[in-house]
């Protein structure tokens, strides 16, 4: 008998204006204090914050806003947002941006009503309490966090990155809406979207991938391939936005079920030691981490070849036309060129293995010395 266990937990919303609907929504959670976390990007170069406050206000609730969110946030920042939400009674979170953004909203929101500090809760399955509601607006197609169970937080005195991982951080609701990624800056588009298939392919090779798992991850990555490079070539190509949003939520979902494998496991310290984005950390590395999980993974790489280019490929080929794929979307081809160091190998080897969980997914075992070719070969 087969078992399995498949999670989807937010109402979705989706489509062009469905931002529109954020107050309606809020009402439907029981909202009347909302602590609402916006991107500080989006809030100084557009008018969402305004938005936000009017459609709150037609259905009588308050918001309290941080928009101070940059990327990559600390326990500092994460902590300084609880405190502001438990000093205001807050009984909904609403996150609008990318990643660091909505993490740091379901953190808040999972917080209010589990007294401590960030720190307290980094692992697995420590909230003892439900959370308040939470509603996730992302405005890039990368994370997935809208449909996750995860927080990332950088230790800044100890440059680590932890995440909260907690199924009452799972949202109640999304909104979609590809309107709001049309600013995105090229690099910015390129890098989350190259997150959002890290997702995606990490969590169709997974250990925990099941028959149910698989296609949507595999859909994720057929609308990245395809609509990736039209919007970043041109930013205002709704449908190829739209999609891509919808192939982020999708690999998140994937992610949520499966779990991501190695990749992320060495992509964390290249935030937590050197501040490099999670979507640029885990693009450089992705195609290193699938050449050394070779021959183990060669049928896998050669039916997503087929499914991806249309053709019969070999993994090795496959791998190249992704580093390409990458190059054209002037993503990083190697560690040097983020400034990384032979010397800084070792501390990225030990930051590596202390993020356990990815590494038990991964199809293939790596030991420390695995690990530490993978990033030579990386350099």
């Amino acid at each position: 008998m087969i078992q399995f266990k498949f999670t989807c937990n937010p109402e979705v919303f989706a489509g062009k204006n469905s931002f529109e609907k954020l107050g309606e929504v809020s009402k439907k959670l029981n909202g009347s204090q909302a602590f609402v976390v916006i991107d500080k990007f989006l809030s100084e170069k557009t008018d969402i914050k305004e938005k936000t406050i009017r459609l709150l206000e037609q259905q009588n609730i308050k918001a309290v806003i941080y928009d101070q969110i940059c990327s990559e946030p600390t326990t500092d920042i994460g902590n300084e947002c609880v405190a502001i939400a438990r000093k205001h009674n807050c009984d909904l979170v609403i996150g609008i941006g990318g990643g660091s953004a909505l993490d740091t909203a379901k953190a808040v929101a999972g917080l209010i009503k589990n007294m401590g500090s960030i720190e307290d809760y980094q692992g697995i399955d420590k909230l003892r309490f439900p959370s308040v509601a939470k509603i996730m607006i992302p405005t890039t197609a990368g994370t997935g966090s809208e449909v996750t169970f995860t927080a990332v937080f950088i230790r800044a005195k100890e440059k680590k990155k932890g995440g909260i991982n907690s199924k009452y951080l799972y949202p109640e609701a999304a909104i979609l809406d590809p309107l709001l990624t049309v600013s995105l800056p090229k690099s910015v588009t390129a890098s989350t979207g190259m997150d959002a298939f890290c997702h995606a392919i990490e969590s169709y090779l997974s250990k925990k991938a099941s028959f149910i798992t698989k296609p949507v991850s595999m859909t994720a990555m057929k609308l990245i391939w395809e609509n990736l490079p039209l919007a970043f070539e041109n930013g205002q190509d709704i449908e190829a936005r739209e999609k891509m949003l919808y192939a982020s939520f999708l690999a998140g979902l994937g992610l949520a079920n499966a779990g991501v494998t190695a990749v992320h496991s060495l992509s964390y310290p290249l935030g937590g030691l050197f501040g490099i984005s999670h979507g640029t950390g885990n693009a450089v590395l992705l195609p290193y981490v699938l050449q050394s999980s070779l021959p183990e993974t060669q049928r896998s790489m050669e039916e997503l070849g087929f499914f991806l280019t249309g053709k019969k490929i070999q993994a090795e080929e496959f791998i190249s036309e992704l580093k390409e794929f990458e190059k054209s979307l002037g993503i990083p081809q190697s560690l040097k060129e983020l400034g990384i160091s032979e010397g800084s190998i070792e501390q990225l080897v030990e930051g590596a293995m202390l993020v356990k969980v990815p590494l038990e997914n991964h199809p293939v075992c790596l030991s420390k010395q695995d690990i530490i070719k993978i990033y030579q070969s990386a350099l």
